[in-house]
């Protein structure tokens, strides 16, 4: 590796090839023995060791976000303490123990899964370096790359051809999700997921990556591949995510010139693409997503999403605010997930959090991107993903508050 890396380059480089993992652990009997979240609990040394002229920020950047997270949790807790509230109508993450409504066992737990998170988040922000941009590309493709492997393993061989996912989910002793198919055009094709145990999850995982990639230029082809491995997952969260994109780019592209003639040209290129492909894009328009929006896992978590949105809204105004204890349940959504474990208040914390960097005139190509970035991952997340320990999520999160040198 060049000399002209430190040791916290060098550090974060080995460590990005293992940030979109999560279904492959170090010991599948220990829950969350992911590597990069070793990484991520030794990174503070790092910065302990050769990085002390940041130590006070760091440290005091850390303090700020446990004094958040202990008073929504102390006023969610106190809420149960006051008000009488039933746990029946929702889905608890852990489910039969409806009797214990104070400081849940799930508290904590949940909670320990954002210490990673935390960790990640400040080391990115403080020592950031556009030199990483390629590297985070090479392992978002390298990440893909494997997702293929698979993908074409049981196509050519019918059946899945994983040989390092090991991760275990609750109580099972298997991986949730060993894989899903799809049947196109009469050809049944493994849904794209790679090393992440779930298509949906894939598309959360990889999105980002496809957005800076295009941003920062650093390759075309690895681009292009990794939007191929987008649409291959058949995700509606995949969908969702590259729409807002699209769409965001279209309005911006009211402003520029190029922007508007790329755009232009893609759908003239889209319109002869189907005009050429007709029955086999149907088919695909047809499985991918209408059937999709009709189908009973979308209708649940519609059904979800309105009964933990009605259930909180329902109850006092103490619990309206502040929750009932983060990690007490999780929805398909953030939205709901969030609303029910810290109220209104986590949900606007949160939001603030995510979105302060979200720039309303964009400068160049790279901050059209951070926006793309921002936007893209939070209406996704908001409607689509409950999951907020992926640490992709807060890395590129980190990166533009690095750029923009923004406080906490």
């Amino acid at each position: 590796m060049n000399n002209k890396y430190s040791i916290a380059d060098k550090y974060f480089i080995i460590w990005s090839f293992f940030i979109p993992i999560t279904s492959w652990a170090i010991d599948p009997n220990i829950k969350g023995s992911l590597v990069s979240y070793l990484f991520a609990f030794l990174s503070p040394l790092v910065i302990l060791c050769f990085y002390r002229n940041i130590i006070k920020n760091y440290i005091w950047d850390i303090l700020k976000i446990i004094l958040v997270l202990t008073f929504l949790a102390l006023m969610s807790q106190i809420s149960n303490l006051i008000y009488n509230i039933e746990l029946t109508n929702v889905i608890l993450i852990n489910p039969g123990d409806y009797a214990n409504k104070i400081f849940r066992p799930s508290l904590i737990t949940q909670s320990i899964y954002l210490i990673p998170v935390i960790l990640t988040f400040l080391y990115v922000k403080y020592l950031y370096k556009p030199t990483w941009d390629k590297w985070i590309v090479y392992s978002g493709f390298v990440f893909v790359i494997y997702g293929f492997f698979k993908w074409g393993y049981f196509l050519v061989m019918g059946q899945d051809g994983d040989f390092l996912t090991n991760r275990t989910f609750g109580d099972s002793d298997t991986v949730l999700f060993p894989y899903q198919t799809v049947v196109l055009a009469g050809l049944e094709l493994q849904r794209f997921q790679s090393l992440t145990g779930e298509p949906s999850m894939l598309a959360f995982t990889l999105l980002p990556y496809f957005i800076f990639a295009v941003h920062r230029k650093v390759n075309f082809t690895m681009t292009v591949i990794m939007g191929l491995a987008l649409l291959l997952s058949t995700s509606s969260t995949a969908y969702i995510g590259i729409a807002v994109y699209i769409i965001y780019l279209f309005i911006c592209s009211k402003k520029n010139k190029n922007f508007f003639l790329s755009l232009l040209g893609i759908i003239i290129v889209s319109c002869i693409l189907y005009g050429v492909f007709t029955e086999y894009i149907d088919d695909v328009i047809d499985k991918m997503i209408v059937n999709k929006a009709d189908s009973g896992s979308g209708e649940a978590r519609q059904a979800d999403l309105l009964n933990h949105i009605d259930y909180i809204m329902g109850m006092d105004i103490m619990h309206n605010l502040f929750g009932i204890g983060f990690g007490y349940i999780r929805s398909g959504d953030l939205l709901s997930t969030l609303l029910v474990n810290t109220g209104i208040i986590g949900v606007m914390i949160f939001t603030y959090f995510y979105l302060k960097d979200f720039r309303i005139k964009v400068g160049n190509f790279i901050e059209l991107g951070n926006n793309s970035i921002l936007l893209s991952l939070f209406i996704v997340s908001m409607v689509a993903v409950s999951e907020f320990s992926y640490l992709s999520f807060w890395l590129f999160l980190a990166i533009i508050r690095s750029r923009e040198k923004l406080s906490i």
